[in-house]
């Protein structure tokens, strides 16, 4: 500690701290610092050469300052001294109490130590009994555990019979939950395609429904327009009946007309001749006259008629022109009509509604074929299912009636050989005998 706080001291330097003068040159410090003689001859030295007597002044009071700076930090040092002293004695007590102390300590460690010795020589001797008391119990307990080794290596084996039994029993059951998740999934399917069948099955019959509608509507539409038909039919052979009776009408009027404008012309050309004989014969013989304007008049007369007769003839032949012409006018608006019934892309065929119903029934057939061997299918999977599930819990069933009884079968074996062993066991157990029936305990609880 002493050294330590040496060190943290700080040494004496003639620093600037200590030169409050520091304009001085370093030749007077120096000179200052130097021994008497050397700084009188400095001095001597330095008023020879300056002959001033006010650089003397100043390194003299320079020299007085330092003088005075280097008595206090002398006096400070002293100080430092005198406490360090203190703190040495204060060390040096403290050190001969902790060696007292320590002189007590080693004092009672050897009275502890030979305690201690006491104490292991007795243990030593307890020692010595116990062992020759265990190595009797321990020959006992051998015997004991190569009882229970044997019975035990029988029990693993037992156990190694029963775990790969086990195994194959699992491996079993798991390949019959795999062929159970299996029947399950196709039957999801088949129950979600049965649905989906079912849904579109529905959706069928509500267009066969709107078929049939349409089918009703439109057959009555059919029987409708075929009733125009045959309205229309029938007027027009009505028309073409009374076309043609109008026709052969006009023809015979026509042949009528031609025959009396022929006549007609004939007798023209007659009265003309017999004008022209009247004129001749005037000169010539005058009573023959009144018997031919008696002649002409009735030629007159009879022409007259004629052509009274070839105007009623013209007339009705207009007339039935015109009629010819209104009914040739109707017949082609009922022939139009009809056309454009026949065209209306609107208005679809009888036929076309036949096929389109046929289609239609054959999908409802199939659907309701499909429904039905859906359902088979389902009711199949469902027997299947059950009667896997009766042949599981039988398996299952066997097997544990068989593990009870060979389970009782071994607890009577073993009951008679280890009463003996269990009663003389319980007053000791082996760390090694808990690990072995703990590890046993943990399989049979596994099992």
């Amino acid at each position: 500690m002493i050294s330590t706080r040496k060190e943290s001291l700080t040494s004496p330097t003639l620093e600037d701290s200590f030169f409050p003068f520091s304009s001085s040159t370093p030749i007077s410090r120096h000179r200052i610092m130097g021994p008497g003689v050397k700084a009188n001859n400095l001095l001597v030295s330095h008023t020879d050469q300056d002959s001033s007597s006010t650089m003397l002044e100043k390194d003299l009071i320079l020299a007085a300052e330092l003088g005075q700076a280097l008595l206090e930090r002398n006096e400070e040092l002293q100080a430092q001294l005198e406490q360090m002293r203190r703190d040495m004695e204060a060390l040096q007590q403290e050190k001969h109490t902790l060696q007292r102390r320590l002189e007590v300590r080693e004092l009672e460690a050897g009275q502890r130590e030979a305690e201690l010795q006491a104490d292991i020589a007795s243990l030593r001797q307890q020692y010595d009994q116990k062992h020759n008391q265990g190595r009797d119990r321990r020959r006992e307990e051998s015997e004991q555990l190569t009882q229970l080794s044997n019975h035990n290596q029988k029990l693993v084996e037992q156990l190694a019979e029963a775990v790969s039994r086990e195994h194959s029993l699992r491996l079993e059951l798991r390949s019959l939950k795999e062929e159970m998740e299996d029947t399950s999934f196709s039957r999801s399917i088949s129950s979600a395609r049965l649905d989906s069948l079912q849904a579109e099955n529905q959706v069928l019959k509500e267009r066969c429904s709107n078929m049939d509608e349409r089918l009703k509507s439109s057959d009555e539409d059919n029987e409708r327009m075929r009733i125009e038909r045959e309205g229309l039919r029938a007027r027009l052979l009505d028309l073409q009946n009374d076309l043609k009776e109008k026709e052969s009408e006009l023809e015979q009027h026509q042949s009528e007309a031609f025959q009396l404008r022929t006549m007609n012309r004939s007798l023209q050309q007659k009265v003309q001749a017999f004008g022209e004989e009247a004129s001749l014969e005037e000169t010539t013989c005058f009573p023959l006259s009144l018997q031919n304007e008696l002649q002409q008049s009735q030629a007159k007369e009879s022409i007259f008629a004629h052509s009274a007769v070839l105007q009623d003839k013209d007339e009705e032949i207009e007339r039935l022109k015109k009629e010819l012409e209104s009914s040739q006018d109707e017949l082609a608006a009922l022939r139009d009509e009809l056309k454009l019934f026949r065209s209306d892309p609107s208005k679809p065929t009888y036929s076309a509604l036949e096929e389109e119903l046929a289609v239609a029934r054959q999908e409802r057939d199939t659907l309701n074929q499909q429904l039905l061997n859906t359902i088979r299918h389902k009711v199949a999977l469902s027997q299947e299912v059950e009667s896997w599930q009766e042949d599981m819990r039988l398996v299952i069933s066997q097997q544990v009636q068989q593990q009870v009884h060979d389970g009782e079968k071994e607890k009577l074996k073993m009951a008679s050989p280890l009463q003996r062993n269990i009663r003389t066991s319980r007053s000791f157990r082996l760390p090694r005998e808990e690990g072995k029936k703990n590890f046993f305990s943990s399989l049979f609880g596994g099992d």
